[in-house]
């Protein structure tokens, strides 16, 4: 059981060395060019610095969502006008836009997806198969549908209500829209996540008090604003709900009533 309480303490400091590889590797092209050292023009425009920013976040959030993708395909379609300006991409750039959206959307799979999917959740089921009717595997199995979120808004807004006691996270993606998730009636038991990608949109979460929430989320031209009233918080530190994810033009509001 220890082992696997550590597991998210582990997970998040592992994610928190890619800020400062990213910064060391800028610092370390920019003292190089300082001391003498030829780099392609290109290497220190605004272009690259947008796919620059699409690999970092990609791999602090293990490639999920289409953040980063959106950022890579942008700094890449002007950096290739940049150095050849016959080739005209931007006037695709849009409809590239939307149709990398679609594509991530439908085969982007779900946390419960990726929950059944993952080492633990074989190790749980290989220990069931050998222990026989003994022993009875914790895992996705033993939850519903309604104890994962998965919302996509696009153009639009998505209202919702949870009401799962055994909520255990999901996905949101915004993109020109917005999301309204209203967790007042649901609860939690240890650590659970919900991993919001908002692109030119935002998505607001109403919280019980005595949920202690955490923000992993990136945010560029956006943020996330913490609005609780802190005189009705009494945080429980066995119900720990942790947002991820990346916040372009876009953020990510908190609530409790």
């Amino acid at each position: 059981m220890n082992n696997e309480q550590n597991i998210e303490p582990r997970r998040r400091k592992r994610r928190d060395v890619f800020p400062g590889l990213f910064l060391l590797a800028i610092g370390a092209l920019l003292l190089s060019k300082q001391m003498g050292t030829v780099f392609p023009d290109w290497l220190f425009t605004w272009q690259a610095l947008l796919i620059a920013i699409g690999v970092f976040l990609g791999l602090r959030h293990g490639f999920r969502g289409g953040a980063w993708a959106i950022l890579i395909l942008v700094g890449g379609v002007f950096l290739v006008e940049e150095m050849n300006p016959a080739i005209h991409l931007k006037k695709y750039l849009w409809p590239l836009i939307l149709i990398g959206i679609g594509l991530l959307i439908i085969f982007r799979p779900s946390r419960c997806r990726r929950w059944r999917h993952s080492r633990r959740f074989r190790e749980k089921f290989e220990k069931w198969q050998q222990s026989g009717s003994n022993y009875v595997p914790e895992g996705p199995d033993t939850y519903s549908k309604e104890d994962y979120v998965d919302v996509t808004s696009i153009f639009g807004g998505v209202k919702k209500i949870i009401v799962s006691k055994n909520f255990k996270g999901g996905d949101i993606t915004n993109f020109m829209g917005g999301t309204e998730l209203n967790l007042s009636q649901a609860d939690i038991q240890g650590t659970v996540t919900i991993d919001a990608t908002n692109i030119f949109g935002g998505a607001k979460l109403v919280v019980p008090a005595s949920w202690d929430v955490k923000s992993d989320a990136t945010a560029i031209f956006g943020g996330v604003e913490d609005k609780r009233d802190l005189h009705a918080i009494k945080p429980d530190p066995n119900k720990t709900l942790i947002i991820d994810g990346t916040c372009i033009f876009g953020g990510i509001e908190i609530r409790n009533y």
